[in-house]
């Protein structure tokens, strides 16, 4: 192989895909990218056997050709070359030289043939959706999928596409987030459980573009491409549950607040929230909305706040960090709180609106 590209197309590519290799790895193939030159393009791809990403930039190939190179040395390497062309050829060995200006390194590679074969670009046709439209779904859902390894199914995002929507959900058990979506021309109805770092890949290369992503599907795995770049990741198999159940779909008190105001609110008073769940009590009376912590051996924090209320006031507690998640990501200006009592799931949403629902369990407290 032997090609000429510009150092800021290689650099930034090869930073792009190195972020699906594997640090934890005995394998070095899959700590690598796999460097692929023909008809003017250099393709770029990298895969943890989890999630995979490739991408191609203009190159002026005067030799076709496979290297198969460790990503973190090449990205240093890269990365620190000036601004001029670069030129990338293998020897036996296998060896890859990267030679730049009067700056030349030469390399240990590995074999090409290591590398494990990955999907196609192509599959089964699943839907479009604007990109900042899928990063907002991520953005809005992804904090909440559990970090439990002994219940693979949560630790993603369930997608579903039906009846021209795309419908994000993620889940840990104890707090749900949903966020939902129209689209344009779904192919049909599908769904399936992408993992988590997937999702967050996904989601920083939507924010980065402007446009249609394309969503596919294939043996198991989702397939997308954005732009230039193809990224495909496996999906967990399982069982996502009912989230739907889950939802409240009554009430014993509803109160409504300015977001801002009340995500401030709640900032300030978790500064004492302290103890290992973070609790802070809500209690609602004569539309006041009083919220206090209290921990120990730090201190205590009140903090009222005039609120809107239909219903029967009922003093609750929450983790305070689980709270903060979706009013950090809400951009109405004003939120609904739904509580159904003491020790019921809650309910949180942008208010006049069903296109964004967190779902979120108090925490019991003792005096």
């Amino acid at each position: 192989m032997r090609i000429r590209c510009s150092q800021e197309d290689l650099s930034r590519a090869v930073h792009l895909v190195g972020r699906a290799t594997s640090a934890r790895t005995t394998m070095p193939h899959l700590s690598s990218i796999l460097l692929e030159a023909q008809d003017g393009e250099l393709d770029l791809v990298a895969t943890d056997l989890e999630i995979g990403i490739r991408t191609s930039i203009p190159a002026l190939v005067e030799e076709g050709g496979q290297a198969l190179a460790p990503a973190r040395l090449l990205g240093e390497i890269v990365s620190s070359l000036p601004p001029q062309p670069v030129e990338i050829r293998t020897s036996p060995g296998p060896v890859v030289e990267i030679l730049c200006a009067r700056t030349r390194f030469e390399i240990q590679g590995f074999s090409p043939s290591d590398f494990p074969e990955v999907p196609s670009s192509e599959g089964e046709e699943i839907c479009a959706v604007d990109s900042q439209t899928l990063r907002t779904l991520i953005r809005s859902t992804i904090f909440a999928a559990s970090t439990d390894e002994t219940r693979p199914f949560l630790t993603g995002t369930y997608l579903v596409v039906r009846d021209g929507e795309l419908v994000a959900v993620a889940t840990d058990g104890g707090r749900l987030a949903l966020r939902r979506a129209r689209i344009k021309g779904a192919a049909r109805t599908w769904s399936g459980i992408v993992p988590a770092k997937a999702m967050n890949e996904l989601g920083r290369l939507a924010g980065g573009l402007q446009g249609e992503v394309h969503l596919a599907s294939a043996s198991g795995a989702i397939l997308v491409r954005c732009g230039e770049v193809n990224l495909w990741s496996r999906l967990i198999s399982g069982t996502f549950p009912n989230y739907e159940q889950v939802i409240p779909k009554e009430f014993c008190l509803r109160l409504r607040a300015p977001c801002g105001t009340l995500r401030d609110a709640l900032r300030r008073v978790a500064i004492t929230a302290r103890d290992s769940a973070s609790v802070v009590r809500l209690t609602p009376k004569d539309g006041i909305l009083v919220l206090e912590s209290n921990t120990w051996e730090v201190g205590r924090a009140r903090e009222e706040l005039e609120v809107q209320m239909e219903g029967s006031p009922v003093e609750v507690a929450f983790n305070a960090r689980y709270l903060l998640d979706p009013l950090a990501v809400i951009e109405a200006e004003e939120v609904t709180f739904d509580l159904t009592g003491p020790l019921s799931p809650a309910k949180l949403g942008p208010s006049g609106s069903d296109d964004y629902i967190y779902v979120l369990a108090p925490v019991r407290v003792y005096g």
